[in-house]
């Protein structure tokens, strides 16, 4: 089959969706199918007709809006003529892709990352809230044969919040190995702490979704009442982006004194962060929706004890040594890290492992691929 991926990033852009699509397009080619990319460009370097590891990619100078790529009709338009299937992401190549699909009545896919709905009023002001609300259902109810959701809850939240049919779920991959990033990378050196200390882990990007205020609540509550131990450190790996949620949370710790309880430091390369997931004593991920949660499975994959919270897809990927807490409840997530601190891992649940596994997740879009080519027919 000949398969167009029209996508808002792409390759070297880093992100989830970016790493799935990436990972979808090489494995598609070495089945012997016919793949093109269109995306927007990163830089000037990517920037028109490349090929990166046999993928033929088209990087197109897309102004941008909110971070969101305004697709040009002409730069995509002849590709989705010569496709077989068309294949795209949200948000805004949504409604190109699916008018330009009808018109020239081809199959079509829509890979949903996450429906928030409502959920958009737990961390913005009514007005931003609403017209991002607004904006994900016009962008998720474009027409598309089949819409791919990323996890079970993704999947629950599409056929909810959007009323769509036809919504089937295919996870995305990750697999990983504690063994597999070895290396000379110390986190204990990197915070500038003793050896013997016991490291309290968060990793990413301090965005709103990802529940960095509930964590920080659930530390002041613990330091107002003397329950961090001399010998614990909550350790922050954070992105630099959104640069000012990442200062207003830096800005936070030392107004209220957290300082010597709380380290932030800046984002590491990629096997340097595994050695900081594998070197922690536990690694809290406490966000307030996550449509797949890479941050939780990663963990799990490693071998590190896991607290996280009970939003979206978290509960689906955990598995090993974790213990969830109540979404958004900081009061509970403070009792459960004070646990943690007096017994270590002892009251954790021990949840059989969970599998997601790029052959999984290749087949599950090629079934989709398949299903809609051959009702075109």
């Amino acid at each position: 089959m000949k398969i167009a991926l029209i996508l808002p990033h792409f390759y070297p852009y880093v992100g989830g969706g970016e790493k799935m699509f990436f990972d979808l397009a090489k494995g598609l080619i070495d089945e012997g199918h016919e793949v093109r990319v269109v995306a927007r460009n990163v830089g000037e370097e990517y920037l028109g007709e490349k090929t990166v590891e046999g993928i033929n990619i088209r990087y197109c100078k897309w102004k941008s809006m909110f971070g969101h790529p305004l697709v040009k009709t002409y730069d995509i338009e002849d590709v989705i003529r010569w496709c077989d299937i068309v294949h795209t992401s949200i948000f805004t190549t949504s409604p190109v892709v699916s008018r330009l699909a009808r018109k020239y009545k081809k199959p079509s896919v829509l890979t949903v990352y996450e429906t928030r709905g409502p959920k958009w009023y737990w961390c913005e002001n009514f007005v931003i809230a609403t017209g991002f609300y607004l904006f994900e259902q016009y962008t998720i109810r474009q027409k598309f044969d089949v819409y791919h959701a990323i996890s079970e809850a993704t999947k629950k939240d599409t056929e909810k919040f959007c009323r769509l049919k036809n919504v089937k779920r295919v996870y995305l991959a990750n697999e990983m190995r504690k063994d597999a990033y070895s290396t000379d990378f110390s986190l204990r050196s990197y915070f500038g702490i003793p050896e013997d200390t016991r490291v309290v882990l968060y990793y990413g990007r301090p965005g709103k979704t990802k529940g960095i205020q509930v964590y920080e609540k659930a530390i002041e509550n613990l330091a107002l009442t003397d329950r961090i131990p001399k010998d614990v450190k909550l350790c922050f790996v954070l992105g630099k982006e959104p640069e000012n949620l990442r200062r207003e949370f830096a800005q936070l710790i030392e107004k209220k004194k957290l300082t010597e309880s709380v380290l932030i430091r800046d984002s590491v390369k990629r096997d340097e962060l595994c050695a900081c997931i594998a070197q922690a004593d536990v690694v809290v991920v406490p966000s307030l929706t996550e449509g797949f949660g890479f941050s939780a499975l990663e963990a799990c994959q490693i071998g590190t004890p896991l607290i996280y919270s009970d939003g979206g897809s978290l509960p689906e990927v955990a598995y090993g040594k974790c213990l969830s807490f109540e979404n958004r409840n900081h009061k509970q997530l403070a009792d459960i890290l004070e646990e943690f601190f007096i017994n270590g891992t002892d009251n954790f649940e021990d949840v059989p492992e969970k599998t997601f596994t790029y052959e999984k997740m290749f087949k599950g879009i090629s079934d989709i691929y398949s299903e809609i080519y051959k009702e075109a027919d």
